[in-house]
C-alpha cells in the first residue's frame, strides 16, 4: 500500500512538473512572440515619414502672397509680389532667403554642388514649384546684406515650408540675428531630423 501510494504520489508530481514546464515554456513563447510584435512595431514606426505639427488650412494670418518665379537652392528663390505688401513692398522679381535654415550650397568653389544640394532644392520645388505661390511672413530684419528678403514662407495649405524641409533632413539651422520667431520650432524639427539621421545627417554626415 505504502509503495503503491509513493508511486501514485510520484506520479502526480511528475504530471505537475511537466505541466509547470510546459506552462513555463507556453509564457516564454508568449513572452518571444510580444517581443517580436513590440519589435516589429518599432521598425515600423521608425520607416514613417516625420509627422509635423497638425497643418493648417491655410496660410497664416496677415501673409502676403507671391509667386514662384524660380528657385536658386534649397534655400533661396525669386519670387514676383502680387501687390506691395507688409513683407515685399515693391511688384517687382525679388530674391528671397527662407530663414532659420540653411541649405547646402549649389555652386561651390570647385564648381560642383555640395552633398544633398540637388535632393535640398527637389524638396524645395516640391513646395514652391515655378509658377507656384507661397504666402511669407517677415521678422526683425526685413533684408539681408544681399538685399534679400528674409521670409517664413507658407503653401496654399498651411504647410510651414521651413519647417518642412527642416524635418525632412535637407537643411541645417541656421539662426540670422535678430530674427528668432520661429528658431525653437525649427532647432527641434532640425535636432530630430538629426538624431534620426534623415536626409543630409544620413549621407552627408558622419
Amino acid at each position: 500500500m505504502i509503495v503503491l501510494c509513493l508511486t501514485y504520489e510520484t506520479g502526480i508530481m511528475s504530471v505537475m512538473s511537466t505541466a509547470a514546464r510546459r506552462e513555463g515554456s507556453a509564457a516564454l513563447f508568449w513572452l518571444l512572440i510580444i517581443g517580436l510584435l513590440v519589435a516589429g512595431a518599432w521598425w515600423y514606426w521608425k520607416q514613417q515619414p516625420p509627422e509635423d505639427a497638425p497643418e493648417m488650412t491655410g496660410p497664416p494670418e496677415g501673409s502676403q502672397e507671391v509667386i514662384v518665379n524660380f528657385l536658386q537652392d534649397g534655400d533661396s528663390l525669386q519670387v514676383t509680389a502680387l501687390a506691395a505688401g507688409p513683407v515685399i513692398g515693391v511688384t517687382e522679381p525679388v530674391q528671397l532667403r527662407l530663414l532659420g535654415i540653411d541649405a547646402p550650397e549649389m555652386h561651390t568653389d570647385n564648381g560642383q554642388p555640395q552633398c544633398w544640394a540637388d535632393t535640398a532644392k527637389a524638396e524645395l520645388n516640391q513646395l514652391a514649384p515655378s509658377g507656384g505661390r507661397l504666402w511669407l511672413r517677415g521678422d526683425t530684419q526685413p533684408q539681408d546684406v544681399y538685399g534679400r528678403y528674409l521670409v517664413y514662407a507658407w503653401t496654399k495649405t498651411g504647410i510651414f515650408v521651413n519647417e518642412r524641409l527642416a524635418s525632412l533632413g535637407a537643411v541645417r539651422e541656421l539662426s540670422i540675428p535678430p530674427n528668432y520667431a520661429y528658431e525653437q520650432q525649427l532647432h527641434n524639427k532640425i535636432a530630430e531630423a538629426r538624431t534620426e539621421k534623415r536626409g543630409l545627417w544620413g549621407a552627408c554626415i558622419n
